[in-house]
C-alpha cells in the first residue's frame, strides 16, 4: 500500500509540474499611468442629463495607460491632440496638454515602435488624440465605434475626429482590429474588454488581471469622477440613456464580482494613487 501510495504522489507531483499555467501567471505584467492633459469643466450640469451641477465646475484629469504584457506593449487610450499643448478652449471646457504621450513614454525606456496595440476606450478626442503617432500598432476598438467614423456627420456628432485615426483607418486595415463584444485580447485572461455602449456606441471597459495587485478595471468614460459614479449619473451628450444606466450596471457588477479595483479615467484621486512613472502596479 505504501508504494501504491507514494507513486501515486509522485505522479501527482509531476503532473502539477507539467500542468500548463496560464500566461496570466507567467506574464510580465505591469501598468503605468501618464498625464495626457488637464481639464476644467467649467458647466458641471453636463455630467448630468437630471439637471444637477448647475452652478459647479470640477477639474478632471486626462489619462493614458501602458501596459505590459510579456514582451508585449500596449495603450489604454491616447489622451488629447498634440494641438491641445499650451492649452485650447471650447464653450466652458478649458484644456491642456503639457507634453505629447511619445515624451512620456521615453521615461520608462518605450518607443512608438515597441507598441503593438493601441486599445480606445472609445473614439472621443481627449482618448484618441494621439493615436497617429504610433501608425506601427494595430488599433483595437469596438466595430459599432468604428461605424460611425465612416459618417463625418455621425462622427461630429458624437464628438469623434476621424482623422486622429486615419493613420491605422485610411487604407491600412491590416493595423486595425474591430471587435464584437467582450474580448480577451490575448487568449489567457490577463486583459479582457467588456463591450459598454451608452458613452458612445462603441464604448468599452478593460480588466487586467496583474500578478500582485489583482484585478484592476480600467473604466473609460463610463463614469468620469466619483460622484458620478456613485449618483449613477449620465451626461448630456451621452449617445444613449438607457444604454449608457445598463452598462454601468453591468460594469459595477463586474467589478464586484471580481473583487476589482475601479479607476475612473478622469478622476484625479484614483489617479494620483497610482504609482509615478518610472513606477509602476504590477
Amino acid at each position: 500500500m505504501k508504494k501504491i501510495l507514494s507513486a501515486l504522489a509522485l505522479s501527482l507531483t509531476a503532473f502539477s509540474s507539467v500542468a500548463p499555467a496560464s500566461a496570466a501567471d507567467n506574464a510580465d505584467m505591469r501598468l503605468y499611468r501618464f498625464d495626457c492633459g488637464t481639464m476644467t469643466l467649467g458647466d458641471l450640469s453636463m455630467m448630468s442629463d437630471a439637471g444637477e451641477y448647475k452652478g459647479r465646475s470640477y477639474d478632471i484629469v486626462i489619462s493614458c495607460y501602458l501596459i505590459k504584457h510579456g514582451d508585449d506593449w500596449l495603450l489604454w487610450d491616447t489622451g488629447y491632440p498634440r494641438s491641445f499643448q499650451g492649452g485650447v478652449t471650447q464653450g466652458t471646457l478649458k484644456m491642456n496638454l503639457e507634453k505629447p504621450l511619445v515624451d512620456e513614454l521615453a521615461t520608462v525606456g518605450v518607443k512608438p515602435a515597441d507598441i503593438r496595440y493601441v486599445v480606445l476606450s472609445h473614439a472621443h478626442f481627449d482618448h484618441a488624440g494621439q493615436s497617429n503617432d504610433f501608425p506601427q500598432a494595430t488599433l483595437v476598438m469596438q466595430r459599432a465605434e468604428y461605424k460611425v467614423l465612416a459618417n463625418k456627420k455621425d462622427a461630429e456628432a458624437h464628438f469623434i475626429q476621424p482623422e486622429l485615426l486615419a493613420a491605422h483607418t485610411e487604407g491600412k486595415q491590416d493595423k486595425l482590429r474591430l471587435l464584437d463584444g467582450d474580448t480577451d485580447l490575448f487568449g489567457d485572461g490577463s486583459v479582457k474588454l467588456y463591450a459598454l455602449p451608452g458613452h458612445t456606441p462603441g464604448h468599452q471597459a478593460m480588466e487586467l488581471t496583474l500578478p500582485h495587485a489583482g484585478k484592476v478595471v480600467l473604466s473609460g468614460d463610463q463614469w468620469h469622477f466619483t460622484e458620478n459614479h456613485e449618483r449613477n449619473q449620465v451626461p448630456t451628450f451621452n449617445y444613449d440613456h438607457d444604454q449608457t444606466v445598463a452598462s454601468s450596471k453591468r460594469l459595477n457588477d463586474i467589478v464586484a464580482r471580481d473583487h476589482a479595483r475601479l479607476i475612473l479615467g478622469h478622476e484625479p484621486k484614483d489617479n494620483a494613487a497610482l504609482p509615478r512613472p518610472p513606477k509602476y502596479l504590477d
